[in-house]
């Protein structure tokens, strides 16, 4: 693999791009655009987004944005976006509902610079709880038991990823994608809750432990799944390659050992091209 830095944008979690235009996105529900067209090829230079948003209801539920991605639907026909999804991940850590396993769903308009979400949705997973399936052990979770999430727009499939213990490794669960028809509505937050059950598994399967999930990015039938703290050897920057097809970790890239040692957060494709971005914002091309 080569890496080679291309520029400098806001740091903090996960992003998502589409066509191209670069969402990048914190832990509080804030979120930059930044337009690929205005990286300059001989220069590493900070890139100025078109404008600094927040996302809808961010007052009342905030995701963490461990990992962020597009789906399939569209909210209305002409709709410019299809639907955007940010995991709640470990926001909630330390309040009674954890809101372990949720994701929010948005729409996404825009008008000029301008973006505006809406939340439109939540998706849960509803077997936490159960030791068999998402839970470390009977008496206790394991120390991450929160869930990243992201979704094959070619098959039509919403995958789950948890960690677990070292000796269980990381569970990949398959569903298929909620339509936003679906679920009960949340009186809490005024949008449909989907629930998804055991009965809604297509498919699961354990790969090797995953040392601190960050972000993830689903590409031609792959996962790629970031991990690792700053500077921290023994949970050292990494990316992860699964292969859905044979259901089995198909490489393992060591940033650590190729000298980048900040914590790995955003990454995602756009024409084929692997873009990745660590908590300081630097922004990479990867050739894999």
């Amino acid at each position: 693999m080569t890496i080679k830095q291309i520029a400098k944008i806001s740091g903090c979690q996960d992003g998502a791009i589409w066509q191209n235009l670069l969402f990048r996105f914190d832990h509080s529900g804030k979120f930059c655009v930044y337009a690929l067209t205005d990286i300059k090829a001989d220069a590493v230079e900070e890139l100025e987004p078109l404008g600094r948003f927040v996302l809808d209801k961010a007052d009342i539920i905030v995701p963490h944005s461990n990992a962020v991605f597009w789906g399939t639907e569209y909210f209305a026909p002409d709709d410019e976006y299809p639907i955007l999804y940010s995991n709640i991940y470990n926001n909630y850590a330390g309040a009674e509902d954890k809101l372990i396993g949720v994701c929010c769903a948005y729409r996404v308009e825009r008008t000029g610079k301008s973006f505006k979400t809406t939340l439109v949705q939540l998706i849960e997973i509803g077997f936490t709880e159960d030791p068999l399936l998402w839970k470390a052990h009977p008496d206790r979770h394991g120390v991450r038991p929160y869930g990243n999430f992201v979704i094959d727009r070619q098959g039509g499939y919403y995958y789950a990823f948890v960690m677990r213990d070292e000796d269980l490794g990381t569970r990949y669960f398959k569903f298929r994608i909620p339509s936003l028809n679906e679920g009960e509505l949340d009186p809490t937050y005024g949008v449909k809750r989907v629930v998804l059950t055991p009965d809604d598994i297509c498919d699961k399967f354990d790969c090797p432990y995953h040392r601190f999930i960050q972000g993830a990015a689903l590409h031609g039938g792959k996962i790629y799944s970031t991990e690792g703290f700053c500077n921290s050897e023994d949970n050292r920057p990494a990316i992860r390659v699964i292969d859905l097809d044979g259901k089995k970790e198909e490489q393992y890239i060591d940033l650590w050992e190729m000298g980048y040692k900040l914590e790995p957060e955003m990454i995602d494709f756009y024409n084929d091209i692997c873009y990745y971005s660590d908590a300081d914002g630097n922004l990479y091309r990867l050739e894999l």
